[in-house]
């Protein structure tokens, strides 16, 4: 077991922490490391991990982060301790389930006490959304619910091997990530000392099953695919694929018009499976139809990025207090602007069209982060202040007043900085 004690920020309240403990299972790994899921571990302040030993009593020890990897929510860990280490076997991993296959599952309560093993049916294997990190990866599903006051999986097969480690629970059932994954985080540690990432091809896509649609786009009568509709401009495929573009095969396997591409015994998959056995730096062949010719790219691939981060992943949440409006980094937890309560901002405490918007510009120039924000509102020399939302709504407030009103409003709301920390050194520097 693994013990996580952590101090949580708040999305709603980003100056405050949240201390609790959580508890989490571990698989033994070769080289002395520890493997469990990264949103067990998120924010930690201190680790443990407990070796069982039955008959024994229990013995905590203390554990260190290696590496985290939120998109496949997967996390190691080591102890230094070498008593720890005494008697213990590193796990072996087995070959992906397929639809039917019997898994068996451990379970454990937080009184540290097992519960009966259960065995359960693998319902289906695919691209999954990992709902730590809200990417989608491998993984498989069961018939049997894991959640509550039990701390689940892994899950073996009848060889006694692992084949996957539990992501989430829902509607009496629940999905595992599984070994393929897992070794292959484990693989990228071994060979770069580090997480690199997961990539990506940083495309949009839509399938190819209406005749007119490939009629359109010049297709033979024996040729499928995916039509790209967008391309990011952030990614190294941007220099050679376009819109409109078909894309064809992949390292030559071919893409069926639904977007599927072959898997295990008859299955198929998104073809985004193949993107995620590869690594970052790896590089991919990519034939396409562009209009009426046959073309073939290599591209290297970069590691996947998040604009709006689904998860704040192990550090403090950026905010910054003005005038009772309170601006944070966008992301998918939290995604507003919140008002605390004051004279200064009457009339907007109810206005809920500032609310889940993306400020734009401040007095009439683009804001380009939460540090360029700081840095123009402290600097600010004007009468007013104008922010700007993505809906167009504006939000005006007089300059000196705002200013020595925010310590007030501060302490009848209980909080003790107008700024998270990192933006204070910020303000000294301007």
């Amino acid at each position: 077991m693994v013990i996580c004690t952590t101090a949580e920020p708040d999305v709603s309240s980003p100056w405050r922490k949240e201390q609790h403990e959580s508890y989490g299972r571990g698989l033994i790994l070769s080289g002395r490391r520890v493997l469990t899921t990264a949103h067990s571990v998120d924010h930690h302040t201190q680790l443990k991990v407990v070796k069982y030993d039955f008959g024994t009593e229990y013995t905590e020890y203390t554990a260190t982060m290696l590496a985290i990897a939120p998109e496949c929510d997967l996390a190691i860990l080591t102890v230094n301790d070498d008593e720890f280490w005494n008697g213990v076997k590193p796990v072996e991993f087995g070959d992906m389930p397929s639809p039917g296959d019997k898994v068996i599952i451990t379970r454990l309560r937080e009184d540290r006490d097992y519960l009966p093993l259960v065995t359960a049916c693998v319902l289906s294997s695919g691209m999954t959304r990992y709902s730590f990190w809200g990417t989608e990866l491998l993984a498989f599903q069961i018939n049997v619910g894991l959640s509550g006051a039990t701390c689940s999986g892994p899950a073996f097969d009848e060889r006694c091997k692992c084949v996957g480690l539990k992501l989430q629970s829902e509607n009496y059932k629940s999905d595992f990530i599984p070994a393929e994954v897992i070794k292959h985080f484990i693989q990228d540690y071994d060979k770069n000392g580090a997480y690199t990432g997961l990539p990506l091809l940083g495309i949009k896509w839509q399938e190819m099953e209406n005749p007119y649609l490939r009629m359109l786009m010049n297709m033979e009568h024996d040729e499928q695919g995916v039509l790209i509709t967008e391309v990011n401009p952030n990614y190294p495929e941007s220099a050679i694929l376009k819109p409109n573009d078909v894309i064809l095969s992949i390292d030559g396997i071919n893409i069926n018009n639904d977007g599927t591409v072959p898997f295990l015994r008859g299955q198929r998959i998104e073809f985004s499976y193949l993107i995620g056995k590869k690594y970052v730096g790896d590089k991919i062949v990519i034939k396409v139809r562009r209009g009426l010719e046959i073309c073939e790219f290599i591209t290297e691939l970069a590691t996947h990025i998040q604009f709006v981060p689904a998860n704040i992943i192990g550090r403090p949440l950026r905010y910054y207090i003005i005038g009772g409006f309170v601006f944070t980094i966008l992301s998918f937890p939290y995604m507003q602007v919140m008002v605390l309560k004051a004279d200064i901002n009457a009339g907007y405490e109810t206005e809920f069209t500032l609310q889940n918007q993306v400020l734009v510009t401040f007095n009439d120039k683009p804001v380009e982060g939460l540090h360029r924000l700081v840095s123009m509102v402290e600097t600010c020399n004007e009468d007013f202040m104008k922010f700007t939302f993505g809906n167009k709504k504006t939000l005006v407030l007089p300059t000196n007043i705002a200013r020595s009103r925010t310590p007030d409003i501060l302490k009848a709301h209980s909080v003790s900085c107008a700024m998270s920390d990192d933006l204070k050194k910020l303000v000294k520097l301007t």
